[in-house]
């Protein structure tokens, strides 16, 4: 009996505690995301020392369902994902909706890219090179996984009637739109990424809230349905939908309880008390949580309806909505199980 054929007869039998020693990994990276522009020589370099990995990259999104049947052919049971948000997201729906695997890949993320929220939540640890070195010295090692798979759901968002769905770990609208346009206009194109761009970001809008700046201070009416039961029509000055638990700089600013897989929190724009709320919220203050008559809603549902005019930011993908279109409905596809090393 071969080797590997005695690899996938065990996991076919149990729940592995290792990942098979002589199956290769995949790692798909985005030669456009933003560290990889940076850093790609080094990251070929790095690969190229590490000969249990396979690698493929790509400057369109076009390529990757081709890339992922040649990966599924070649047995990977581990699969890499070197990008930003992004690049994960559109992996993430050819995974959901169309993948060639037999049994869905173990996944690793890389912070490859600008944004990488995903990967902080579920990823591999450190700087993009420092992530890649620990996942080549756990693909020469043992390769354990115990303890070390994470599993999240990935939203799937589909905008009124027809039309492919938008698949993604973070959804923000209000003035999440507006610091996402600030960071990309005046944060990311001078060349910082990463949760401390991010953060500026948080830290410019917020100021931009306090001080009544027009740019920031544009409210979303949205009409909100949780699970069927129609929730309540709300003049939103931030909403924010995730399966992640941990967004940037750790913040988790979900308050909800519940098991249901998506986190939804609504913070209407005549809140009261708002800088001193919020900052409660972001250090996860939970002995006074924040009240729904004070304009602060969190809850979590398996599905999540709106009716809105305006936009709203899936994993860097900003996707303009009406009402007249239809409802956004958001629901919970997966989960994907990630190595968390």
């Amino acid at each position: 009996m071969s080797l590997f054929f005695l690899c996938n007869s065990m996991t076919s039998m149990m729940t592995p505690q290792a990942v098979c020693r002589t199956t290769p990994i995949a790692v798909i990276s985005n030669c456009n995301s933003g560290h990889n522009r940076d850093q790609r020589r080094r990251v070929d370099e790095l690969v190229s020392r590490c000969p249990g990995l396979l690698h493929y990259r790509t400057s369109s999104a076009a390529e990757i369902p081709t890339i992922l049947e040649n990966i599924a052919r070649q047995s990977v049971e581990v699969l890499a994902i070197n990008g930003g948000d992004g690049t994960a997201a559109h992996i993430f729906a050819h995974l959901l909706q169309d993948s060639p695997f037999k049994t869905p890949p173990l996944i690793a993320l890389l912070p490859g890219g600008t944004a990488n929220m995903t990967a902080g939540d579920v990823g591999v640890k450190g700087s993009l090179l420092r992530a890649l070195e620990r996942l080549c010295l756990w693909s020469h090692g043992e390769r354990l996984i115990a303890g070390r798979v994470v599993q999240r759901h990935v939203l799937r968002v589909e905008v009124g009637a027809g039309g492919a769905p938008h698949f993604g770990m973070f959804f923000g609208s209000g003035a999440i739109i507006q610091a996402s346009e600030y960071a990309h206009r005046e944060i990311h194109s001078r060349g910082l990424r990463d949760d401390f761009s991010l953060g500026l970001g948080l830290v410019r809008t917020l100021w931009g809230i306090v001080r009544g700046h027009p740019e920031f201070n544009q409210p979303l009416p949205v009409d909100v349905t949780l699970d069927g039961e129609r929730y309540g029509e709300f003049h939103a000055r931030i909403l924010a939908i995730s399966s992640l638990e941990r967004l940037f700089l750790g913040i988790h600013p979900f308050w909800g309880s519940g098991e249901a897989p998506l986190k939804m929190s609504l913070i209407t724009s005549d809140a009261k008390r708002f800088l001193r709320t919020f900052l409660s919220i972001l250090r996860r203050n939970r002995k006074a949580q924040p009240a729904a008559a004070d304009g602060y809603h969190s809850h979590r549902a398996g599905q999540i309806t709106l009716l809105m005019d305006g936009s709203f930011n899936l994993d860097g993908e900003i996707v303009p909505v009406r009402r007249e279109d239809g409802p956004v409905v958001i629901t919970a596809a997966g989960p994907l199980s990630f190595l968390a090393l």
